[in-house]
């Protein structure tokens, strides 16, 4: 499977993830914006949202080629034309997260809020958050639940905490065995949680070989990473020497890493259970997921603990 990871500058330091027991998990999320700097918590949220500008979002979706972080590749030629989307029901609880890398350049993710006690919890790619071992956290992440064609239906949620599995930021080289994460965000300026807001989905057990799967994602070039792509197909074991799951979901493009893998998905009601999310792919073709097995069950326990303790 290809990928392409960037050499950025390293900033930041070990914040609440820490306290947890996990210092190379994650830390406090880095706002870096004009108005931030000794602003009190309220002000800085409030400078992240304004620094969102639809000008800096474009940026961010043309940015979706892989080049930056999204550890997804390939690469479209600029000759390719633009993909029609390939949709289905929209999810209110999957939306886009916009971030920048610690060199400045703008990105974009696909995550899931989490049905969780914490109601703050958005689970996406770990590569989304860390650009890898040696390198660093990205920063001034914003999360958009249900977001469509620049619409922001329930506003936006700034990161207050990252984290990766230990597995993928303190390893000798990407683990993508392990390539999920979690942002613990602040309540929009509504007061909503995200789960409130948009709802949310609760994460299953390691899927099986055979069963189906429904893939969504905000897939970048060609598409053009304003809607929620969406893919079905039944689910495989990669080959070795990896051990993930993989489907073939050609749709599911850079931009859409983090995306989430339903199971039981009702394509009426929008329901079902997260199984695994879009971590890397072969050339466009097949996607792979982390296996949920006993090691996400613990990050995923971990964070519940501090989801808990945000202000």
């Amino acid at each position: 499977m290809t990928v392409c990871l960037a050499v950025v500058a390293a900033v930041g330091s070990a914040g609440p993830a820490a306290a947890a027991g996990t210092a190379t998990t994650g830390h406090r999320a880095i706002i870096d914006v004009l108005g931030s700097h000794g602003a009190s918590g309220q002000a800085r949220q409030h400078a992240l949202l304004a620094y969102w500008t639809p000008e800096r979002i474009g940026r961010a979706l043309a940015n979706e080629s892989g080049e930056d972080g999204d550890g997804m590749g390939p690469h479209p030629s600029p000759e390719q034309a633009k993909a029609a989307p390939v949709e289905g029901p929209h999810s209110t609880a999957v939306g886009k997260i916009f971030f920048e890398h610690a060199n400045g350049a703008p990105d974009a993710c696909t995550g899931t809020v989490i049905n969780s006690h914490s109601e703050v919890l958005v689970l996406t790619a770990a590569h989304c958050l860390h650009d890898g071992p040696k390198l660093d956290w990205t920063k001034n992440q914003v999360f958009y639940p249900g977001f469509h064609d620049g619409v922001m239906p329930y506003g936006g949620f700034t990161a207050w905490n990252v984290a990766t599995s230990p597995a993928w930021s303190s390893g000798s080289k990407p683990d993508y065995e392990h390539d999920y994460g979690m942002l613990v965000v602040n309540d929009n300026a509504s007061g909503e949680t995200p789960l409130d807001a948009a709802g949310g989905y609760t994460i299953a057990p390691d899927m099986r070989t055979g069963e189906q799967v429904s893939l969504i994602g905000y897939s970048g070039p060609p598409y053009d990473g304003n809607h929620q792509e969406f893919c079905q197909d039944l689910v495989e074991p990669t080959p070795p020497p990896l051990n993930m799951w993989q489907v073939e979901c050609e749709n599911m493009r850079p931009g859409s890493s983090g995306g989430p893998w339903l199971l039981d998905y009702d394509y009426d009601t929008g329901t079902g259970y997260i199984g695994g999310l879009n971590s890397i792919n072969d050339t466009g073709k097949f996607m792979a997921s982390p296996r949920f097995d006993q090691d996400m069950a613990s990050f995923y326990a971990m964070m519940e603990e501090i989801g808990d303790t945000r202000p």
